[in-house]
């Protein structure tokens, strides 16, 4: 009786929740503003005008148009000033996520007695349930701990809390687990990565998603100043996944914040400090290899170290939908070996990868440990960092689970001594980990041992539903000049017409035509949109896609 109340009383504030998204106010929660940020993007010494496309509407805009108030002011509307905030958070970008919500909330009353309300295709969520065995494994976990009496178990694994899918400790989910993991959840990972990913015995830490595991990356591996004085630097290439730029911005920053200089600062700043992030350019979302080994040779220091720290890279991508073959990863990952630098590969997609491009070729020798080519080959050096999710493909965002691979294996040159790179880093790191999180929620990470049980199958037959709700959003957007994606991940973007404003786009299509996207401003493409077709049910994607038809239709007249 129980455990049925429990599962009965999670249903409900599950759906309580999603039907809070389109329903329920949550201005209360925003802080409000009283002006408008301009921002922009370093690319080396100069300020980044995007050349793809080349049109004169796609150069940079203000992030906060009329539609999209900022968050980061010191004073509110009446001049008071407030105690300081840092610099570093208040020139971030501003959470795209957040603000579309605040938009879907103006306009929810509006859309009240329509029977579907607002759709939402801004951000990157599935449409379906985790597997069964996730809640069947966290059911028996808690009735474990119900079934403990009083004193009757230390928590040592004596005769209560005994579960041999969960381990000998599921009668203490209250309690801390070590930094890098819940051990059985730990050991089939490992197993997980090999045969699927082709990694062997890699270091495994298990992150509150995968955003988390990127900003362990960031504190472990970039430093304020470099050996030669210099701000050590992060790439990301353009359209980039906005949370990587502000891990970035708020942690790496100073006073031109990681690259993003305030438009209320009258002084030129020094360009030293703002360069924390180089942005790369992409073709139809492929990032331009030439562009970043010019970058690397640039940055080489007669040491042998280099003034860019770190690539990143995520693939199948976010935002641009586009799954990269696994040659042009290949010769991206011996590229960054090449100049000693570290290569982080956010694999959140993984199981996204929709056309396969990612698979090693039939008669490759890197096989897995059962002999089959890994689904989502990835590379098993020291120079990588990989990152994986279980918010995805799993349907797990809630209780946000993401884990890091580092190779674990030797180093045999001189400077490295014994111990290899990934081993160095995973053991810094664990240094952030300790004081960023401690540990992840035990319950959490039984949950997606369970998850594992059911399988990479069970994701792809979820995936598979997904063809639906792709076709209709790739028929919706085919008036676009230019589109990119729909071949990994969930997303596509569209270029919008000359002169139309991507912000103010997104807020007049939630107002009068009920549909969510996220401007592609926010992404470092202004001019385009990010819509994602995962996030509804097949039908109610058909639904958003000729809602989001309409609007093109209208919105972009001329």
């Amino acid at each position: 009786m129980i455990i049925a109340f429990f599962f009965i009383l999670m249903a409900s504030s599950v759906s309580s929740f999603s039907s809070s998204l389109s329903k329920r106010s949550i201005e209360t929660a925003v802080t409000s503003v009283s002006r408008r940020r301009l921002s922009s993007i370093q690319l080396g010494h100069k300020t980044h005008q995007p050349s793809h496309p080349s049109s004169s509407h796609h150069r940079r805009r203000p992030f906060g148009s009329a539609a999209f108030r900022m968050m980061s002011s010191s004073n509110d509307s009446s001049g008071r000033r407030h105690l300081p905030i840092s610099s570093r958070t208040l020139q971030t970008l501003d959470p795209c996520v957040i603000l579309m919500k605040q938009i879907i909330s103006k306009h929810t009353v509006k859309w009240h007695d329509d029977p579907h309300g607002i759709y939402s295709l801004a951000q990157g969520v599935v449409h379906w349930r985790p597997p069964k065995q996730v809640y069947e494994l966290l059911g028996r976990a808690i009735q474990s701990n119900l079934d403990v009496d009083a004193g009757a178990d230390d928590g040592d694994g004596g005769s209560f809390g005994m579960d041999e899918a969960i381990g000998n400790d599921a009668s203490i989910i209250h309690t801390y687990c070590p930094d890098e993991g819940y051990p059985p959840l730990l050991s089939a990972l490992k197993a997980k990565l090999q045969t699927e990913n082709g990694l062997h015995n890699p270091h495994v830490m298990i992150t509150a998603g995968a955003n988390q595991a990127f900003v362990n990356c960031v504190l472990t591996l970039l430093d304020e100043r470099d050996e030669m004085g210099n701000r050590s630097k992060c790439v990301v290439f353009e359209p980039y996944y906005f949370n990587h730029v502000m891990a970035v911005q708020m942690s790496r920053g100073g006073r031109g914040c990681g690259g993003v200089a305030s438009a209320f600062s009258s002084t030129k700043l020094d360009a030293k400090s703002v360069e924390g992030l180089l942005v790369g350019q992409t073709d139809k979302g492929v990032p331009d290899l030439k562009w970043l080994r010019n970058q690397l040779e640039q940055h080489q220091y007669s040491s042998g170290n280099n003034g860019i720290r770190m690539v990143t890279l995520v693939n199948p991508g976010n935002p641009t939908g586009v799954s990269l073959p696994y040659e042009f990863l290949e010769e991206m990952m011996q590229l960054t070996k090449e100049f000693r630098v570290w290569l982080v590969m956010d694999n959140t997609y993984e199981h996204f990868d929709v056309k396969r491009k990612n698979k090693l070729p039939e008669g490759s020798s890197n096989t897995g440990s059962v002999g089959a080519l890994p689904d989502f080959q990835c590379f098993d050096e020291m120079h990588v960092i990989n990152i994986f999710s279980f918010s995805k493909g799993y349907a797990m965002a809630g209780m946000r689970v993401g884990y890091l691979a580092l190779s674990s294996k030797t180093s045999n040159d001189n400077d490295d001594e014994a111990t290899g790179r990934g081993t160095r880093a995973y053991e810094q790191m664990l240094k952030v980990q300790d004081t960023v999180v401690i540990c992840n929620s035990r319950l959490s990470q039984m949950a997606a041992l369970g998850a594992l049980q059911a399988g990479r199958q069970w994701v792809y037959d979820q995936v598979d539903t997904l063809e639906i709700g792709r076709e209709a959003i790739l028929e919706a957007m085919s008036t676009l000049e230019e589109t990119i994606g729909g071949d990994g991940a969930m997303y596509l973007m569209g270029k919008l017409p000359e002169g139309v404003d991507d912000q103010t786009f997104a807020s007049s299509l939630v107002e009068h035509y009920g549909v969510a996207v996220i401007p592609g401003s926010f992404c470092g493409y202004p001019g385009w949109i990010r819509v994602c077709y995962s996030n509804l049910p097949p039908e109610e994607c058909k639904v958003a896609a000729s809602r989001l038809k309409e609007g093109l239709s209208e919105l972009t007249k001329s």
